[in-house]
């Protein structure tokens, strides 16, 4: 029996264990490797506008918990005490007691509550736009650094190539076969592109960093960038079935309406204060020589009008002209979404276009080819001024092979926010 629950209790230290070191491993994945099924999710943690843009949230929330009450101000009660005399009575006790309560007959409340709700349902937008601009920064800056680690390799190898032909030339010149002319050309050439390779290692080491500090990470920190230049799965259907109405499901927009709506309440609610809210009163004393007295009451403040007394006439027209404001900036960002959505659309046909001109197997027999020229120098088959502008074209080609899939990467996270695609969820 002892040994039995000696080995149930082990059973469970070890689950408890191995369950601690796997959510450990979990929220460590940021720090150890970023790829695109956790950017994300690491890039909405580490993001500060996105948590201030919560933390708004959290003050709404706030705000609308405040108007929940049922009676606007709390009882009041009041207590008073005074000793009398007179000649032949006496001493006598006096003493008052009232008790007051102050209440809202024009719904005051209610409007209270409306303009908390929307406030709250523009504030609950304002997060979803802010998590979509975060994802998309996150995207561009994980493509960028995906981009410029594929920009090194591209010319580290054109570097070594460069470095063959430069090398056959200059042999061919100290054997009287070319010019030495032609050997200072092929150097010049292969000082060039190494040139352009240093400067890929320095903008792949900022992209690296610029993304390292966007997931909230030292960008002196060792962390594994995995993936490939590929652009976003779906988002172009996903655009391309868009309703021209669907602009009106935009969090952009239903932030703003929202807060027209919020102004429009606060308006109500102001001109509902404009009633006088009554105070009912009940009191009970003991006057006179023990003389009781029990009693109600009503009072109700005077309106007067301005600038004598407040009648809520500013706060009613700021209310208002807000709330046109609001619906006015709701219309300008449908058409703003619409014309971003035409603009994309047609930018992200044009690079998919530019970028299928540049095939993987036109790609591969310009690579071989690129490799195959200090081959043809040392057999003597291709001339070193040939094999210079040669050289150059096969490295043209390749660059503007790897800019279009590098635009074209980025262009799908354009795509993705001007139709509205669901950035923020994670991997597309």
């Amino acid at each position: 029996m002892k040994r039995t629950r000696f080995i149930a209790v082990a059973a469970v230290a070890v689950a408890s264990l191995c369950y601690a070191v796997e959510t450990s491993a979990g929220t460590s994945t940021c720090t150890t490797a970023l790829t695109r099924a956790n950017l994300i999710p690491c890039a909405l943690e580490a993001s500060l506008a996105a948590k201030a843009e919560r933390q708004g949230l959290e003050a709404v929330k706030g705000r609308q918990e405040a108007t929940s009450p049922v009676l606007p101000s709390n009882p009041v009660l009041a207590l008073s005490a005074a000793r009398r005399e007179a000649a032949g009575q006496g001493p006598v006790l006096n003493w008052y007691a009232t008790l007051s309560q102050e209440i809202e007959i024009a719904g005051q409340r209610g409007a209270r509550r409306r303009a908390a709700d929307a406030e709250r349902e523009a504030q609950e937008k304002a997060v979803a736009v802010t998590d979509r601009e975060v994802a998309a920064a996150a995207w561009r800056a994980y493509f960028e650094a995906i981009a410029a680690r594929e920009e090194v390799r591209l010319f580290s190898l054109v570097e070594s190539l460069t470095t063959r032909v430069a090398t056959a030339t200059r042999a061919a010149a100290d054997k009287g076969l070319v010019s030495g002319i032609d050997a200072d050309v092929a150097e010049v050439a292969y000082a060039r592109v190494a040139q352009e390779r240093i400067g890929a290692a320095r903008r792949a080491e900022q992209a690296k960093t610029a993304l390292l500090g966007a997931m909230g990470l030292d960008p002196r920190r060792e962390v594994a960038i995995e993936g490939e230049l590929v652009p976003l799965a779906g988002v172009e259907a996903f655009a391309a079935k868009q309703d021209p109405r669907a602009v009106e499901e935009r969090p952009e927009v239903q932030a703003l309406e929202a807060s027209g709506r919020a102004h429009e309440a606060r308006a109500s609610m102001y001109r509902r204060a404009r009633v006088p809210n009554p105070t009912l009163s009940v009191f009970a004393q003991n006057d006179g020589f023990n003389e009781r007295v029990f009693g109600v009451g009503l009072s109700m403040p005077i309106p007067l009008p301005q600038p004598v007394g407040r009648t809520y006439a500013g706060e009613i027209a700021e209310s208002e002209a807000l709330s046109r404001r609001s619906r006015t900036e709701a219309e300008q960002a449908r058409r703003a979404l619409r014309l971003d959505l035409a603009n994309a659309l047609s930018a992200y046909a044009s690079l998919r276009a530019q970028n299928d001109l540049y095939t993987a197997e036109r790609l591969g027999r310009a690579e071989q080819s690129l490799r195959a020229i200090a081959s043809e120098i040392e057999a003597g088959r291709l001339g070193p001024k040939d094999a210079v502008v040669s050289q150059q074209a096969l490295v043209d080609l390749l660059r503007a092979g790897f800019e279009t899939r590098k635009n074209l990467a980025l262009g799908s996270v354009d795509l993705a926010l001007a139709s509205g695609y669901p950035l923020e969820r994670g991997t597309p």
